[in-house]
């Protein structure tokens, strides 16, 4: 009988002490300094905290006390962008936002997985940009490396695992073309 650890070598892990260090102090501050200033009045409180920590921000956006980031040094986000409660932002690989985007409560923006064709299962990171003018609807699920186009939908609890065409409707799971998003004014 061969023996498991012949079978799968020591994981292997890219991220560096420098990086496991920063998320630690990070965490600390999210846990004692971020969240529990859960009012819209702290709004720019929480932000200036995700800047300090290397987060690009611009202004007017609105970000929940709730929502969570792995590592605020791979967060970009455009201007009058709004991030609601409960979002979570596990990005070891970037995550860039444009303007005025809306992201729903409950969405898992998620930019990293693993080779699992690789014995030694090692972490790969994907960036996640959505453009302009996007809703990503509530308790969606968003792949790494996925673009959603400027001006699309995706609706609440799809799991996007391809790129979203821009000015498109997608829902379900996996999440589908369901129509061109068209105004009527």
């Amino acid at each position: 009988m061969t023996s498991h650890k012949y079978l799968y070598p020591k994981y292997e892990n890219k991220l560096n002490f420098p990086n496991k260090f920063s998320r630690l102090i990070w965490n600390f501050v999210y846990i004692f300094f971020f969240r529990p200033f859960s009012f819209p009045l702290f709004n720019g409180w929480r932000i200036f905290l995700l800047r300090l920590f290397g987060a690009k921000i611009g202004s007017g956006c609105k970000i929940h006390a709730s929502a969570k980031f792995w590592a605020p040094w791979n967060f970009e986000v455009g201007h009058r962008t709004a991030i609601a409660s409960g979002v979570n932002c596990y990005n070891p690989g970037k995550i860039i936002i444009g303007n005025k985007v809306a992201i729903s409560q409950y969405t898992f923006l998620c930019t990293a997985t693993h080779d699992y064709t690789s014995r030694k299962y090692p972490l790969v990171t994907k960036t996640i940009t959505i453009h302009d003018w996007c809703w990503v609807a509530a308790d969606a699920f968003i792949s790494p490396g996925i673009t959603i186009g400027q001006g699309s939908i995706v609706g609440a609890r799809a799991v996007v695992t391809k790129d979203v065409a821009p000015w498109t409707v997608v829902a379900g799971n996996p999440a589908k073309f369901i129509k061109n998003r068209v105004f009527k004014d």
